[in-house]
């Protein structure tokens, strides 16, 4: 009778244990209710498939596209980099882009290229020690080192480019829990964070401190991720994900899509029981914008705003927050500003 009462209270002290690392109070400090602009009444780069936005120091626009380059722009005008001016091919798809403190331009597409505001450099498996020509997610970090992903199913891992040195980091010669990194963010800290997800159901985050590894499994995270979208980090440094469940067989789902991690407890965040958060990102205010295949979603630490009609026609694949606060929202058919 002891060892079942035993038991029982163990049992007891787990579920305590777990159920305290879901929505905790000290995230709501995180946000400032009520700043919300969602007016998307501006509209430029009409009739481009547009895949990802940065923003370099001198704020201009940097613009990755489906197949129809690389584009420049402000407010002077419109300058499209592709195979006829530069080596970015007509078939290229860019995935991401990075913006060092020299304002120097990553670009992730096949490999990584690099643009210096003159030439554009082309780095892949067949002139440096990059493992995969596949490159999905790339951060800066204080220091200017480019982290990157180079990686497919159970092939690759991350790659840091100190400028001169390439640092390779697979399952083989690392603590990297699998092959497939989703996405990579860079901490107030200078921490590297890694969101991996080979297969659903079997998700990792990884912190690298300097040489120090730390895993982060679904125990730790206090819930089972799905499948990870791409991470980012707030302004109080904590960490931001999307939950993808688009290669759910199912129509509904009742897990999280969003969440926020401290390094010991999380939030969980749920918008509806149907939209597919590919990924977010986070503004000045810390509101957190999602994009979903129908349109967009955005949390101010009390509400969701959903705009599932308004994009539907052609979908939204980025959305990113320029230097003067618009938010500029890229589309399969140009972007969209709330100015």
């Amino acid at each position: 009778m002891k060892k079942l009462i035993y038991l029982f209270s163990i049992l007891i002290s787990l579920n305590s244990c777990e159920k305290s690392n879901i929505n905790p109070e000290n995230f709501n400090s995180d946000f400032n209710p009520g700043n919300l602009n969602t007016d998307f009444n501006q509209k430029i780069l009409d009739g481009y498939f547009v895949t990802s936005i940065a923003f370099d120091h001198q704020g201009n626009a940097w613009i990755g596209t489906f197949k129809q380059g690389l584009i420049k722009y402000n407010s002077n005008g419109t300058t499209v980099y592709n195979s006829s001016n530069s080596i970015i091919s007509d078939t290229s798809v860019i995935h991401d882009i990075a913006v060092d403190s020299e304002d120097n331009i990553w670009i992730s597409c096949e490999g990584l290229i690099k643009y210096n505001g003159n030439d554009f450099i082309q780095y892949n498996s067949t002139n440096t020690p990059i493992p995969e020509d596949f490159v999905e997610s790339i951060a800066v970090d204080s220091k200017n080192n480019i982290w990157f992903t180079s990686c497919r199913f159970r092939q690759g891992g991350i790659v840091k480019y100190d400028g001169l040195n390439w640092t390779v980091y697979t399952p083989d010669n690392s603590d990297l829990p699998v092959n497939f990194v989703k996405s990579i963010a860079i901490d107030n800290n200078d921490n590297v964070w890694l969101a991996l997800s080979e297969i659903v159901n079997d998700s990792y985050l990884v912190r690298i401190s300097n040489s120090h590894w730390t895993i982060y499994t679904s125990d730790d995270l206090g819930f089972s991720p799905y499948y990870f979208g791409n991470i980012q980090i707030n302004s109080n440094n904590h960490l931001c994900g999307a939950i993808d469940y688009s290669l759910s067989s199912t129509f509904y789902n009742n897990g999280p899509q969003v969440f926020m991690f401290d390094g010991s407890t999380t939030k969980q965040l749920q918008c509806d029981s149907i939209s597919n958060i590919r990924s977010i990102t986070v503004d000045k205010e810390n509101n957190i914008w999602c994009i979903s295949y129908g349109g967009y979603a955005v949390f101010d630490g009390e509400n969701w705003t959903i705009d599932n009609s308004s994009f539907k026609e052609h979908s939204i694949f980025a959305i990113e927050q320029a230097m003067d606060n618009i938010i500029w929202i890229g589309t399969g058919n140009g972007i969209y500003l709330n100015d």
